[in-house]
This record gives C-alpha cells, sequence and structure tokens, in this order.
C-alpha cells in the first residue's frame, strides 16, 4: 500500500543508526565517555577554604579574603 519493501525498511534502520552513532560521537568532543567525565568529577577538592559568618549583613565570606559589603558598620 506505502510501499514499503524490506529493501526500504533495511535503509531506514541505516540510517537511523547512523544519525544515532553521530549525535553520540559528537556529544562527546573529546572522546570521553560519560562515565569517565562523572569519575573526574568526584574527584576530592585539593583545599577547603574556611568561611566566617558576617556580622552586620548574615552573608558567608571567606576568612582573610573577605571584602567589605558595603554596609555601614561591616567588620571586613
Amino acid at each position: 500500500m506505502f510501499g514499503f519493501g524490506l529493501g526500504k525498511l533495511l535503509l531506514l534502520a541505516l540510517i537511523a543508526l547512523a544519525v544515532w552513532y553521530g549525535f553520540k560521537k559528537l556529544g562527546r568532543p573529546f572522546g570521553g565517555r560519560p562515565r569517565d567525565v562523572a569519575r573526574k568529577a568526584k574527584q576530592p577538592v585539593d583545599s577547603i577554604d574556611q568561611m566566617e559568618k558576617c556580622q552586620v549583613c548574615g552573608t558567608y565570606v571567606v576568612a582573610g579574603h573577605a571584602v567589605p559589603c558595603g554596609r555601614q558598620g561591616c567588620p571586613y
């Protein structure tokens, strides 16, 4: 009725697979596997900075590297 033969269905399947694998390859520009990327993201951080709470505005700032928040009486 629509002219679907076995040859046309196989060609359609091959085209669909080529598009699928093409998008998978383009989605990984450096050739890394998604599991490898997730594994690298879980590596421990080299250093952790100590935070202090500002008595004036209540926000947390990095101890020793804080900048004034602009409010009157800011200790930093």
